[in-house]
């Protein structure tokens, strides 16, 4: 059987070579049939509800097209890269733009595919923090690392070929490359037809339309791709004027009084994913009445006046920047970053640090971190997590370099660096909230594997099932190569605390 999305009555444990669950090249095809065709297995009424019309999932058969694409983006970006040296400023300048914002939405999608890889290799039940009807759309790692090469390979080939073709003096062919791109990523993700994922495709879109219109009750996807997307907050600003300047026009001759730093959309697109957590948990609160929800949205209420401050520069007098507003953007960078890392080890992570004050301390007085419950990594794993935090909390300090605030690589990189901070606090969050499910819901067993526990045929399956993953009578949902219960069971408490 493949490690994809797949429901059938007594799940195999057999594992490939690799690795794997199930069929060896994971093959993709009609995996979803509508009962109605008669084709589906009869697992009941409320299974029945649960599957798509119809999933025609075209993915490489094989993992020679994933290599293709991989080495296809690696090569051109690499192209585009040394060409992209012997440009004149102007040029590097458009290039920097329009692609920079780019970048980091697609190594995001590789984050969340390694992610998923980890999940996967530990036995950990990822998924089970999903709703039931979200769980059906969550696609193994072979998928996602698929998926994201499709993406860099897309990006990188547009960004090479805007690179050559500004060299080789044709200005109209260079133009019109960021033009496809940003009509090809949209496109992407809402291509009607039944290829690439379409109905998974269907669920992120729904998603990403629900997080920004935080008006319903909120889902562990919501809440999570909310937090995702507070990551991405400057990418998103950066793309808002990319899109500006290519609306406007002329694309190779943007004129910088149309879509100006001045204007009220770069911020306001900044601000959007921060706005969107803040209202999540005003809406969590109405439904549990749960008061740290409260300081939570506090906590994000702090990142709007960093970004006004910051819009603030563009319509100042570099005197008044420096004597008072400057100031103020740095006492406000400094709320933010405390408070919020505070919240990443206290309360994300569930790690008693800060409020640890009968523990043991350090050799320099301070208070040693408390760990709680089993712990899914080794500890070292975890004081690297403290420590990286901190410091990428505070990459901020880099705008006060004026070297590295005027450098377009230092602000590609910053940016690449929270995609990483993000990747390092979700697995974590994650095992906090699965910890949570395991103590709340002990019918679902261990969700949380021991230190360094690999996959294995019966790794992290709930305790009632039986021997090679068989429950009696229950349907078996496969979450990328992890066999879990009949997604009913596996509904986490609602509404969910993010």
């Amino acid at each position: 059987m493949s490690s994809g999305l797949s429901l059938s009555q007594q799940p195999s444990t057999e594992r490939s070579p690799e690795g794997g669950t199930g069929d060896r090249d994971h093959k993709w095809t009609d995996r979803y049939k509508h009962r109605s065709d008669g084709s589906g297995s009869d697992d009941g009424e409320d299974m029945a509800s649960l599957k798509p019309r119809s999933v025609v999932i075209v993915v490489a058969g094989s993992r020679h097209l994933q290599t293709l694409l991989t080495a296809w983006a690696a090569g051109a970006a690499m192209a585009a890269v040394l060409l992209l040296r012997r440009l004149d400023g102007e040029a590097t300048g458009l290039f920097y733009l329009y692609y920079q914002p780019l970048v980091p939405l697609a190594a995001m999608v590789w984050a969340w595919a390694s992610l998923v890889a980890v999940f996967e290799a530990r036995s950990v039940q990822y998924g089970v923090c999903f709703s039931a009807r979200d769980q059906q759309w969550l696609l193994p790692a072979r998928a996602l690392y698929h998926l994201a090469s499709i993406v860099s390979a897309a990006v990188a080939t547009s960004a090479a070929a805007f690179v050559w073709f500004c060299f080789s003096g044709e200005p109209v062919l260079a133009g019109w490359q960021p033009l496809i791109i940003y009509l090809m990523l949209p496109g992407l993700l809402l291509l009607p037809l039944d290829i690439n994922y379409k109905e998974v495709r269907g669920f992120f879109a729904a998603t990403l339309g629900r997080v920004a219109t935080p008006v319903r009750e909120v889902t562990w996807a919501d809440f999570l791709l909310a937090d995702f997307l507070t990551s991405l907050a400057k990418p998103l600003s950066d793309g808002e004027r990319a899109v500006c300047h290519l609306l406007t026009g002329p694309v190779m001759d943007p004129s910088p009084r149309v879509c100006s730093g001045s204007s009220w959309l770069v911020p306001a697109a900044w601000a959007a994913p921060f706005a969107w957590r803040f209202c999540q948990c005003l809406r969590v609160y109405r439904d549990t009445g749960a008061i740290p929800q409260l300081w939570n949205a506090l906590k994000y209420a702090t990142a709007f006046p960093v970004i006004v401050l910051s819009a603030a520069k563009a319509s100042v007098s570099p005197a008044d920047w420096l004597s008072t507003y400057r100031p103020m953007w740095m006492a406000a960078c400094a709320v933010n970053s405390c408070f919020s890392y505070f919240w990443d080890v206290e309360r994300d992570w569930e790690i008693s640090w800060f409020t640890n004050t009968r523990g043991e301390r350090s050799a320099c007085g301070l208070p040693r971190p408390a760990f709680k419950g089993d712990l899914l990594f080794g500890p070292g794993v975890y004081y690297w997590l403290l420590g990286s935090n901190a410091v990428l909390r505070l990459a901020w300090l880099h705008k006060l370099v004026p070297r590295l605030r005027r450098s377009h690589a230092a602000v590609l990189g910053f940016a690449l660096l929270e995609v990483y901070r993000r990747t390092q606090w979700a697995p974590v969050r994650i095992e906090v909230e699965l910890r949570k499910l395991q103590a709340t819901r002990p019918e679902l067993g261990r969700l949380v594997p021991a230190t360094g526990a690999r996959a294995s045929g019966e790794g992290g399956l709930p305790q009632h099932l039986g021997a090679g993953g068989k429950a009696s009578g229950l349907p078996t949902l496969r979450l990328g190569g992890i066999a879990a219960t009949d997604p009913s069971e596996l509904r986490p408490l609602r509404p969910v605390s993010p």
